[in-house]
């Protein structure tokens, strides 16, 4: 389950740049209005993702699609 859920949560980010944009801001804020509900453990992976987004000048797409491969979720299911 808990893959399922952070890979949601990646797809999301990628196919919505402001849920993105506002997961970096304020990740609490983010997740409760797109209704993701997360244990303390999920959170403390969102937080740690949220993080690493942005360093050494890495694309927060591409940085995104690796988060949602790793977690066995496709990142562009019609592709």
């Amino acid at each position: 389950m808990r893959n399922e859920m952070i890979g949601a949560i990646v797809r999301r980010a990628i196919e919505h740049p402001e849920f993105c944009r506002r997961l970096i801001d304020s990740p609490q804020d983010a997740l409760q209005s797109h209704g993701f509900a997360l244990e303390s453990e999920d959170m403390a992976e969102i937080e740690k993702i949220r993080t690493t987004l942005g360093e050494a000048g890495e694309d927060v797409e591409q940085r995104l699609i690796g988060i949602a491969e790793q977690y066995g979720v496709n990142p562009r299911p019609n592709e």
